[in-house]
């Protein structure tokens, strides 16, 4: 027999076992295979790229991308190798270069419907979910009962908000009768995801626990249980969840972000933050838990620990503009202006086009008194995010510092702020009435015992969830008039493509949050703008007596204070003195709080935020 046949039949025969091995998951073996065939034959391009599987099995990532680059050199016309390639590319989070690897996949086979399918996920992770959702369509019309696919669908139409299509594919799938017990946990736990997106949180929570006493450990669940628990007022069972979520993976931010926000509206100050400590025990070299922990010290204003714990996650994560950013607004808020500067253009000289970063170093630079510098870098921020609203507020505060007439038109609080008397529904004889009814509504959702950290309120509660569409009769009843008041604030605009407000004017809108506020004795709100609106708004539903003196404006609103000194001799430009019934529209970007009251009686308001559509 010709000595080249025979050496090609004895790699043929390496080649069928190594494949054998590793159908039974014998990566040791196929590896010990594949390295005698490879001696044989170095430049085999089928040897190389099931080594390249190999060495993602034993975690080699790195030679295991060299491998399958290497078969590719030798042989480019690899559907299944290009296949690979991406989905370990997918892996490190190279998301383009994954997608590039499955489109060549797809063009070699054009009905490979797992290369349809990990192309779709490469592009949610990116988060392009408008291309997901296609992709996803397309590996279900080569293989309609995909039940993957299925479910990879109804989480991109769950990020889309279409929460009801992805109920119907989710109920679909299931009604298929699904075997295998980890793809119908995983088909309830989306399920599930779908009904909490409609605010459906009792039979959420029926899903979540039936997905997870099939699959206990299934990743995620405590976290989405956890979730729908706070929306159901069931706190501290919520706080059990997290924990469990934090128990299977201690570096699970998500987590830890939910567990710490909830401790600090329960008041529970022995175990705020105790989780960071515990995963940076656990993780010493991670730098995301005291990223993290710095952020909510920051919030929570103490700003030397929270200089702290970000001087550790700067050394821990040197390459993160993150930490950088974090630890300037803290050395800014102690008054250590020259460190937090060097801070800010670190960050900057890394990412250029932040524009997140450019905004608050320009809120830096109009602390330490240079109003000429903040307002460059608050321009570079704008041409970054023309709509930021926080970005308008920092322009035009470092405008008005300035003494830059074209401030006066940005932030006319006379023409700008319109006051609405909204008059009582239909079957009610008055406001009063009216309000009585909605303020016991808003009593049932105004569960926590404090303040959110991440909130502008003081001394009182928020609610979590958006109250427009939410079902509850009262608010929708009131919505109607307001719609009526958005739709004539609208109206009075005029045409002009230079002003931060009017250029984007529509006649259509809609509201992409919209909650209510409870604040109490010594309550107030601090000044704050809204950075994702363009109209924002307050409606008074219940008032303390307080509000009555014009002396002290104990609980008025007012327009104009920053929240940053900036130099200012007169700050608040103008003040209002609230009243049950009233409606205040103004611009988003446009500074305002709230001046403390003392009373035993609460002030109860609605709030949202309007935004262009279309």
């Amino acid at each position: 027999m010709d000595p080249m046949t025979v050496t090609r039949s004895k790699e043929e025969g390496l080649l069928k076992e190594a494949l054998a091995n590793l159908d039974r998951g014998d990566a040791s073996q196929a590896d010990e295979i594949l390295s005698r065939l490879l001696m044989l034959a170095p430049g085999d391009a089928q040897a190389l790229q099931l080594m390249g599987v190999v060495r993602r099995m034993q975690g080699r990532d790195g030679e295991a991308e060299e491998l399958y680059r290497r078969s590719l050199a030798i042989d480019s016309a690899q559907p299944h190798v290009h296949h690979n390639l991406g989905n370990l590319l997918r892996a490190q989070r190279r998301f383009e270069e994954a997608i590039v690897e499955q489109m060549e996949a797809i063009r070699l086979r054009p009905n490979y419907v797992e290369a349809h399918l990990n192309r779709a996920l490469a592009l949610s992770d990116k988060g392009d979910h408008a291309a997901a959702e296609k992709g996803c369509r397309d590996a279900l019309r080569i293989q309609p009962n995909y039940l993957f696919a299925k479910q990879s669908l109804a989480a991109e139409l769950c990020a889309l908000d279409r929460p009801l299509e992805a109920e119907r594919i989710l109920r679909q799938a299931l009604d298929l009768g699904v075997r295998n017990p980890r793809q119908a946990a995983a088909l309830e736990h989306n399920l599930a995801i779908a009904l909490k997106q409609q605010n459906r949180y009792a039979d959420a929570l029926v899903l979540f626990d039936a997905a997870q006493s099939k699959v206990p450990e299934m990743p995620f669940a405590d976290y989405n249980r956890g979730n729908t628990l706070q929306h159901l007022g069931r706190l501290e069972e919520a706080v059990s969840s997290y924990r469990l979520a934090l128990a299977r993976n201690p570096l699970d931010m998500a987590a830890h972000e939910e567990i710490n926000a909830l401790l600090y509206r329960l008041g529970d100050a022995e175990n705020f933050l105790r989780s960071y400590d515990d995963a940076a025990a656990l993780y010493p070299e991670v730098g995301e838990p005291w990223l993290h922990k710095g952020n909510f010290l920051h919030l929570k204003g103490d700003f030397e620990n929270a200089r702290e714990a970000f001087e550790r996650a700067v050394h821990l994560l040197p390459d993160s503009v993150t930490p950088h950013d974090g630890l300037a607004l803290s050395l800014a808020r102690l008054g250590e202006f020259d460190k937090a500067i060097i801070q800010h253009e670190l960050a900057l000289r890394m990412e250029p086009e932040n524009a997140h970063a450019w905004r608050n170093f320009a809120q830096t630079l109009l602390a330490a008194g240079d109003a000429k510098a903040g307002l460059g870098a608050a321009q570079r921020a704008l041409a970054i995010e023309p709509e930021s609203q926080i970005g308008v507020a920092i322009w035009g505060l470092a405008l008005r510092v300035l003494e830059d007439p074209r401030e006066e038109a940005i932030n006319d609080v006379e023409s700008l702020i319109r006051v609405y008397d909204i008059a009582p529904p239909d079957g009610y004889s008055s406001m009063e009435d009216f309000n009585i009814e909605l303020n016991a509504c808003l009593d049932r959702l105004h569960r926590d015992r404090r303040e959110c950290i991440d909130q502008t309120l003081r001394s009182g509660t928020q609610t979590l969830d958006n109250l427009f569409g939410a079902e509850h009769a009262p608010v929708e009843i009131l919505r109607a008039r307001i719609d009526d008041a958005v739709a004539d604030y609208i109206a009075r605009m005029p045409e002009d493509a230079g002003h931060p407000l009017h250029r984007r004017k529509r006649n259509s809108f809609e509201y992409p949050a919209s909650w209510s506020s409870r604040l109490r004795d010594c309550g107030f709100h601090t000044n704050h703008v809204h950075p994702k609106g363009w109209i924002s708004s307050a409606y008074y539903v219940s008032l303390p007596d307080a509000v009555g003196s014009a002396e002290s404006k104990e609980g008025w609103i007012k327009f104009g204070e920053p929240n940053l000194p900036c130099g200012l001799k007169e700050s608040v430009r103008r003040r209002i003195q609230p009243r049950p019934g009233m409606l205040v529209l103004f611009p988003s970007y446009m500074w305002h709080g709230t001046v403390p009251f003392r009373s035993a009686q609460s002030r109860t308001t609605i709030a949202f935020d309007a935004v262009p559509k279309g």
